[in-house]
């Protein structure tokens, strides 16, 4: 059977429009493609930028995430740790650090300050040296110094302390202790006791805490009995509760 001609022309017209909807098609997907490897490329590109570390020590955590965030950089907590000079929830040290580069979409570490370290320091003004330590040392809070001075508390206690009882930062140089070290630990100018009643002697030598350990009796023609006729130490040397004084009395004729 023959066609007709305008069966012809009606089938080419369907054959155009046939080959247009698939090259139609075809430039789509070609362009999808196109714009997807841009993307891609892209992405790749920006990943693989050096961009430079930000200086994020001392700001607050959030404020530094967003300072990272605005280079395309993120944050990595590592830790926390106390420090006296860095608040709370503030950066206290980074790596990289600041001027360092990285790459785009990486972390950079951080730790993270707890503020200074406090701690409950117990009252130990009263207690013997000794006893204060061990209390201080099981709170966590170490002696650095203790300080000896004459007073008239019992030799050994501790008579102030710092820091105080209660609440406080924890000093990285630990307490300091004020100490007795006892009434007759000061030092004292031995008086001139020669030709002095020796009754009196021992009395004023006992009040002021020093120790006689001696009296020698002795015949000292011409003086008296019970006369101080010779001293040790002399008179005007400087002595303490620790230093032995003999005396020589003189003693009556038999």
């Amino acid at each position: 059977m023959s066609s007709k001609p305008g069966d012809e022309t009606t089938l080419t017209l369907r054959s155009l429009l046939l080959l247009l909807a698939r090259n139609g098609l075809l430039l789509v997907a070609l362009s999808a493609t196109l714009v997807a490897s841009a993307v891609l490329t892209m992405r790749i590109v920006l990943s693989s930028r050096n961009v430079a570390v930000p200086p994020l020590v001392g700001r607050r955590l959030p404020d530094a995430g967003a300072l990272a965030a605005s280079r395309g950089l993120s944050l990595r907590v590592e830790g926390r740790r106390h420090d006296a000079t860095v608040p709370p929830e503030h950066v206290l040290s980074q790596e990289p650090p600041p001027g360092g580069s990285l790459k785009a979409h990486r972390s950079v570490r951080v730790w993270v300050s707890l503020g200074p370290h406090r701690v409950v320091v117990p009252s130990v003004e009263g207690d013997s040296a000794r006893a204060a330590r061990v209390a201080l040392e099981q709170a966590g809070v170490s002696v650095a110094r203790i300080v000896e001075v004459d007073d008239l508390a019992p030799e050994g206690t501790v008579l102030v302390q710092h820091p105080p009882a209660g609440d406080t930062e924890a000093d990285a140089v630990g307490a300091s202790l004020l100490v007795s070290r006892g009434a007759g630990g000061r030092d004292l100018v031995m008086p001139d006791l020669i030709g002095r009643d020796a009754m009196a002697v021992l009395y004023g030598l006992r009040v002021a805490g020093l120790k006689v350990a001696d009296i020698r009796y002795r015949l000292y023609p011409g003086v008296a009995p019970g006369i101080v006729i010779r001293q040790t130490p002399p008179a005007g040397h400087r002595i303490s509760s620790r230093t032995p004084v003999i005396l020589d009395v003189s003693k009556a004729e038999s």
